[in-house]
């Protein structure tokens, strides 16, 4: 098994369902990393839970990019 590393832009997140339950890491503009799940998104903020329980919301607008690796079979 191998890993594939996706990269979702400031135009792919907003909105975008397919990020919902995924393990990420977060990237603001400031250059700032965190690391969690996404558990909401909609067109201008995104909400993040960390290993330790702790819930962040993240204006669409700061974030940088999103990062996410996925398994595959080669």
């Amino acid at each position: 098994m191998g890993k594939r590393q996706i990269i979702y832009r400031q135009a792919r997140i907003s909105g975008n369902q397919e990020l919902l339950n995924r393990e990420v890491n977060l990237v603001t503009n400031e250059e700032r990393v965190w690391h969690g799940i996404i558990t909401a998104v909609d067109s201008s903020n995104l909400k993040l839970k960390d290993a330790r329980s702790g819930k962040h919301s993240f204006a669409i607008n700061g974030i940088d990019r999103i990062y996410c690796e996925i398994k595959t079979d080669y």
